[in-house]
């Protein structure tokens, strides 16, 4: 179990919570310190008690102007909660020690969410000779984890490999996130476990074994580690979600809905798992239900919220499905509007709602201006296939995957699958088993997406192949 998870069951803090909450209540003065104050805080955030955590890092700013912790846990609720990056600023700049570690890094998140990670490690790097020499090594993997956390695995490489602490479990947990976000799955795989038989109550490390494992397509694997931190905490977030995940992938949306609705119920403020119980829905052909589900998550979702493009175009699908074009259209024009949209991936979304409802010369033009404005962008290209095949026309799609398969063939490419659905839309049998063993070697994930009806609940992507020609032996049309 986490440190901090162990120190909020503890007699200890137990007891300044009980101080606190019993002064607040009657009106009485009780002193705390800043650490204490800011840990009470941070119990009320982890418990999604947003007013209280901001309420209490308010009260502690004011009975300690200038302390670090609560301006810097205040600072980081405004950076990433309210993207308000002067209000971060604010908040950082009235820190008394500016050479207070925890004032460096969010001197440096603010920079990173300017888009300046360069001026980040500049300023990270100019203040090693400023600090104590005995913190300087948790400063080096500190900062490592940190960029880590914004995604940038190279400068979080470059700053591990400063550091001579390879012992500890952060050190390996870093270079294990490092690994993953770089499709090192392997390593990243072989490090949590490493982790977990020293720390096997630690739900952290569970969730990131099952990331790790279902983007190796080891879905059942990953539902197991997700079922081990649902143990050790069944109202843990990520735990949750990454078993819902898993279920999905396999195709099981009713179980999957199941796992996102208690999510739902953890996040009640947040669209997400709405999002993916509408996806559960449509996927059983559930279109009325589901249009339900996406509406509550639009309105539920910040404008700032990377779902929110994605919640659009689900809902303009949905609307298609129903045959309300009209409101189809409304919300691709909605999403066009969105901050960061990209207007050709959403130009192609248009033309298959208008190719899915017979209007074929108005698609053509919507594709082929998105093409254009792309200078024929291979991914865009592929979308557009994948829109074509969707919308009934294999054979336009399976020469559009054909094309697009003999230059993108490397492991993990995509679109083998989508050519072998063609060919068995086609009957071309032959073709069809030669492109779904390949499909399933390459990128399985892809091959369980498109033929996970087609196939036993749960079955292996690997084992497709056999499968099929078992079927088809049986029936009298070995086709190999």
């Amino acid at each position: 179990m986490d440190n901090k998870d162990n120190y909020f069951k503890s007699e200890e803090f137990k007891d300044i919570l009980h101080r606190y909450e019993e002064a607040e209540n009657s009106g009485r003065y009780e002193y705390l310190g800043s650490d204490e104050l800011t840990d009470i805080a941070e119990y009320y955030y982890n418990l999604g008690k947003n007013k209280e955590s901001r309420s209490t890092l308010d009260y502690a700013i004011g009975l300690h102007p200038g302390a670090a912790m609560p301006l810097v846990f205040r600072g980081r609720m405004a950076l990433i909660d309210d993207h308000d990056l002067e209000k971060a600023k604010m908040y950082v700049n009235q820190i008394t020690d500016q050479l207070n570690l925890d004032c460096l890094y969010l001197h440096a998140e603010i920079m990173i969410a300017e888009n300046n990670s360069e001026g980040a490690d500049r300023f990270l790097h100019d203040k090693i000779e400023c600090i104590d020499e005995d913190d300087v090594p948790d400063y080096i993997l500190d900062i490592a984890m940190m960029f880590m956390d914004y995604n940038l695995p190279d400068k979080a490489q470059e700053w591990l490999e400063r550091s001579d602490e390879t012992d500890l479990m952060d050190y390996r947990e870093t270079k294990a996130r490092i690994a993953f976000a770089r499709g090192d799955y392997k390593q990243s795989e072989m490090i949590f476990e490493q982790l977990l038989d020293e720390d096997p109550y630690s739900g952290r490390y569970w969730n990131s074994l099952a990331s790790t494992q279902f983007m190796s397509n080891r879905i059942n694997d990953s539902i197991t580690s997700s079922e081990y931190s649902i143990a050790i905490n069944p109202n843990d977030e990520d735990a949750l979600l990454n078993k819902a995940n898993g279920l999905f992938s396999l195709g099981n949306y009713v179980e999957a809905a199941k796992y996102y609705e208690r999510l739902g119920k953890l996040c009640p403020k947040e669209g997400t798992a709405e999002l993916f119980i509408g996806n559960c829905l449509l996927n059983t052909g559930k279109a009325e239900e589901a249009l339900a589900h996406y509406q509550k998550a639009l309105q539920l979702m910040d404008k700032n919220n990377v779902y929110t493009i994605e919640g659009l175009q689900c809902l303009a699908f949905t609307y298609s499905q129903l045959g309300m074009t009209d409101k189809a259209m409304e919300a691709i024009d909605m999403a066009l509007q969105q901050k960061g949209v990209n207007e050709n991936e959403i130009m192609v979304v248009r033309g298959h709602i208008l190719l899915e409802h017979g209007s074929i010369k108005e698609a053509i033009e919507c594709f082929v201006k998105a093409l254009r404005a792309t200078a024929f962008s291979h991914e865009i290209f592929f979308r557009i296939a994948i829109s074509v095949f969707d919308c009934g026309y294999p054979k336009i799609a399976y020469r559009m995957f054909k094309a697009y398969t003999e230059i993108h063939d490397q492991p993990g490419d995509e679109g083998l699958a989508y050519l072998a659905a063609c060919c068995a839309r086609m009957n071309k049998k032959e073709e069809y088993l030669k492109y779904l063993k390949q499909a399933c070697e390459r990128n399985p994930l892809e091959a369980r997406k498109i033929f996970a009806d087609d196939f036993p609940i749960g079955m292996d992507p690997k084992d497709y192949y056999d499968y099929e020609v078992s079927k088809n032996t049986v029936n009298g049309n070995d086709d190999r």
